[in-house]
């Protein structure tokens, strides 16, 4: 058994040469396509930067899709809560094996304004009573290993993804999320060029989510290239 390999798209990927590119990766050993969630480009503000519910709309209406479509990470608090609920949340786990990736938000790459203040545990909450989940159709992990994630991840059995750091911090929260039974959503790590080139075994029952940079076409398919040798 090898790592599931994932993708997340760079902020300004739908500008140009989008089709050719996806189609690139579907003749990938793909996973899953991730989106994350900004307002602006978070390399460089005069860079496009997609709309995570347009975005992840392109995706499923791509034709001979080969890979499942998900967050990374959703922002719960940016939204009113009803507005999450039924223009995002709904929407998005009406997709077949769709990864929801669920966050609060910070102000690493953006003010991170407006801030509705949702409770995660309500949201989760919600998706509980009314999809059913599991690891390997529909499912749901938390943005970030921090103490009160991973509280969460115990208590309701989903998914959690670490953001780059060190290897060391994603075997410990594996340790834990290994106590889980029947997890309602994977372990994953996301990691860059540079992380990947200096850790070349990592456990493969962590997903790989590979952060791909804003670059020509030619350097996108490279980096592709890299990532799924």
């Amino acid at each position: 058994m090898s790592n599931q390999k994932s993708i997340l798209l760079p902020g300004s990927f739908f500008e140009k040469d989008s089709q050719y590119k996806l189609n690139y990766l579907n003749l990938k050993n793909l996973h899953t396509v991730y989106v994350f969630d900004h307002t602006v480009n978070p390399v460089d503000f005069k860079l496009a930067m997609y709309e995570i519910k347009n975005a992840v709309s392109s995706l499923q209406n791509y034709e001979d899709r080969n890979f499942n479509i998900g967050t990374a990470i959703l922002n719960i608090n940016k939204r009113k809560f009803d507005s999450l609920i039924s223009k995002y949340l709904n929407p998005f786990l009406e997709i077949d094996n769709f990864k929801l990736g669920l966050g609060i938000g910070d102000n690493k790459y953006q003010e991170n304004l407006p801030n509705y203040s949702n409770s995660l545990e309500e949201v989760i909450g919600y998706l509980f009573e009314n999809f059913e989940l599991s690891k390997e159709s529909r499912s749901l992990f938390l943005g970030g290993n921090s103490n009160e994630n991973i509280k969460l991840m115990k208590k309701y059995s989903i998914g959690i993804n670490q953001w780059l750091g060190s290897i060391k911090d994603i075997y410990k929260t594996r340790d834990i999320y290994k106590e889980i039974k029947n997890p309602k959503g994977s372990i994953s790590l996301c990691l860059n060029k540079d992380l990947a080139l200096e850790n070349k075994i990592i456990f493969n029952d962590i997903e790989l989510i590979y952060i791909i940079r804003e670059s020509s076409t030619e350097d996108y398919m490279s980096q592709v290239d890299h990532f799924f040798k």
